[in-house]
């Protein structure tokens, strides 16, 4: 959906760039033509040229604002790879990168009791909603079951 909104937000730029081209061609089509004095020629040129600097701007981002499919693929499957494992991660790396994942896993640093030891940290977002789930209480069926209740003693009818 966002890849159908930025190609949408890139056509409305294109448009644009478009109607400037047009602006463009009009003045220019003025300043040939030459009729009128040297300060209007001259505001007319202040004027393309800064038409050519907004189409320029408009140009970039609309270069900008769709993602090469590449640049998506360097950027998730490493956020994957780091939200499915990050003790594989924190494992086979150097001193930077444990600090790093440290700061990404933890809403703010491990605290350490001298007698107790690490502390429960707070997870940050991404594992509280992947995790999460596990560990709330569904309340879907009670905990005594859904069987009505039953006595310990077997029941003795009276022979009729």
């Amino acid at each position: 959906m966002r890849l159908v909104e930025a190609e949408r937000g890139k056509d409305a730029l294109r448009s644009q760039i478009r109607d400037i081209d047009t602006q463009i061609e009009k003045l220019l089509d003025r300043i040939v033509e030459g009729n009128g004095s040297q300060a209007v020629l001259t505001a007319l040129e202040d004027r393309v040229e800064k038409l050519e600097r907004q189409k320029i701007r408009l140009a970039d981002q609309a270069e900008r604002i769709v993602p090469p499919q590449g640049r998506l693929k360097e950027v998730i499957e490493p956020a994957l790879g780091f939200l499915a494992n990050p003790w594989k991660i924190y494992e086979n790396s150097g001193l930077a990168l444990k600090r790093t994942v440290l700061k990404l896993a933890f809403v703010e640093p491990l605290r350490y009791h001298r007698i107790e030891g690490y502390r429960t940290a707070e997870s940050s977002f991404p594992f509280k909603v992947s995790g999460g789930s596990s560990a709330q209480k569904c309340g879907l069926v009670e905990p005594r079951g859904i069987e009505p209740l039953t006595s310990c003693m077997p029941c003795r009818r009276s022979p009729s």
